[in-house]
């Protein structure tokens, strides 16, 4: 008859749990998915770095001031008619306006619109110039506010 040694007795008793082990490692995915960044790298930076190999006429960022500026129409009335002026520019008609509306909402209908009128101005007139605007496909039109308001 075979005796049971103590060694192999207790080498029986032992049982492994791996689901600790697995919940710790799904934490640990879980962990380092939340703290990574998914972002894309940028390789080419602007620098104002001149290059003495390079020629002048080389291509370069565009300037940001080269955005443009907030479409302001102002609607002024004299001798009882109305005057529209577009960023300082004096225009005949609502046609003309929606021309140069439509032109600048081509190329950039996220641009602001905002319209002036003068209070003497009837308020069918601004409807009209706003009415233009949106047909023009722009969605930012904005309304100016004098400062006593």
């Amino acid at each position: 008859m075979k005796r049971v040694t103590s060694m192999y007795r207790d080498r029986a008793g032992v049982d492994l749990a791996m689901t600790p082990m697995i919940d710790v490692v799904f934490l640990l995915l879980v962990f380092f998915l939340w703290t990574a960044s998914f972002q894309i790298v940028e390789y080419v930076l602007p620098t104002e770095l001149s290059w003495p190999d390079r020629q002048e006429t080389s291509a370069q960022t565009p300037d940001p001031s080269w955005d443009f500026e907030p479409v302001v129409i102002q609607l002024l009335w004299r001798n009882g008619q109305p005057v529209y002026v577009v960023n300082e520019t004096e225009v005949g008609s609502l046609t003309e306006i929606g021309q140069i509306l439509a032109a600048i909402a081509r190329i950039k209908p996220d641009n602001p619109v905002i319209i002036d009128p003068d209070p003497a101005v009837p308020f069918g007139r601004v409807i009209d110039v706003y009415d233009r605007s949106r047909l023009a496909g722009f969605e930012q039109v904005q309304f100016a506010a004098s400062e006593d308001v």
